[in-house]
């Protein structure tokens, strides 16, 4: 089975409680655009084969108006209240597409996508926009517990592994729970709230703020870690291939030394850049988990080996 490094997990924790403010824009610059690139080189492994062309072509066509806008904002052409009903308008698409399935999918995954457009829809239209995006955000960061149970679902070899991945993501929710935080100075304090508003806007947490940044932050440093070493290496052990050839991976670790330089000469322009990459992994993330988990059709190893037609669970 697949172990973490201790040491890297340790350090991580210790980070967080510590130094979440530096912890949090070193992990961005440095591995925000890696994570976003492995990530989607995972999804695509898994489940590129699952479902017809011309649904993940219709997702794809969803996503690209969310980079626009996104990009949009970028250019200094749109307001963030505009890109903030944009990204919902998105989500609320991508979910219709669930609801709107190739032949196969589940009843479950199919109610879960109309919910889904339903609930984006109705905070679009009554809700704190702002707040919905950064719950949204918050549960991204959970995402790699959800891809290790799939893989579980599939082959029981995987259970040990994805019972792992479950406990690293104990750990933020016990930072969230001390009953103590490691007071920041007031102007660590100030920049902290600035740099981390996306992620839990201001006067959100109360009294418990700072333990719920330092949880934010572990989540998210967990996300990478997991997506950028776990994840693929599970893959990789069970079809005994990388997820991404090695001149890809060349190029991605080329581009994110170019993103890592970008964010040290101009922090805020680069994660403005960043936000059209990250908008569009995340939001891809969630129609392909409903359909994986709720009953969408699914190829197990044994299938692609016979070359049988996939299942329908």
């Amino acid at each position: 089975m697949l172990r973490p490094d201790a040491r890297i997990v340790l350090a991580l924790l210790a980070g967080a409680l510590l130094l979440p403010l530096p912890l949090h824009v070193a992990a961005l610059a440095a591995f925000g655009l890696p994570h976003v690139v492995w990530e989607l080189w995972f999804l695509r492994a898994r489940y590129g084969a699952r479902w017809r062309p011309g649904w993940w072509l219709a997702l794809w066509s969803v996503l690209s108006l969310q980079a626009a806008a996104r990009a949009a904002h970028w250019l200094g052409a749109r307001e963030a209240d505009a890109v903030q009903g944009a990204d919902l308008a998105t989500l609320a698409l991508a979910a219709m597409l669930v609801a709107l399935a190739p032949r196969g999918t589940g009843m479950a995954a199919r109610a879960a996508g109309a919910a889904l457009a339903l609930g984006t829809f109705l905070a679009l239209r009554h809700g704190d926009l702002l707040v919905v995006l950064a719950c949204l955000a918050i549960a991204h960061n959970f995402t790699p517990v959800a891809l290790a149970w799939d893989m579980a679902r599939e082959d029981g070899d995987a259970r040990p592994f994805a019972m792992m991945v479950g406990a690293l993501f104990v750990l933020p929710l016990a930072v969230a729970c001390l009953p103590w935080s490691l007071a920041l100075p007031v102007e660590a304090a100030a920049a902290h709230a600035a740099l981390l508003e996306a992620q839990l806007p201001t006067g959100g947490g109360g009294a418990r703020r700072d333990q719920l940044l330092s949880a934010i932050v572990l989540a998210q440093c967990l996300h990478y870690y997991c997506v950028i070493r776990l994840l693929p290496q599970a893959v990789q052990r069970r079809d005994a291939r990388p997820v991404a050839s090695r001149g890809a991976r060349l190029l991605a670790v080329g581009a994110a030394t170019a993103m890592l330089a970008y964010f040290v000469v101009d922090h805020a322009e680069a994660r403005r850049r960043y936000a059209v990459a990250a908008g569009l992994h995340a939001w891809r993330e969630w129609p392909v988990l409903a359909m994986a988990l709720l009953g969408a059709a699914r190829v197990t190893p044994t299938d692609a080996q016979s070359g049988a037609a996939p299942r329908h669970v």
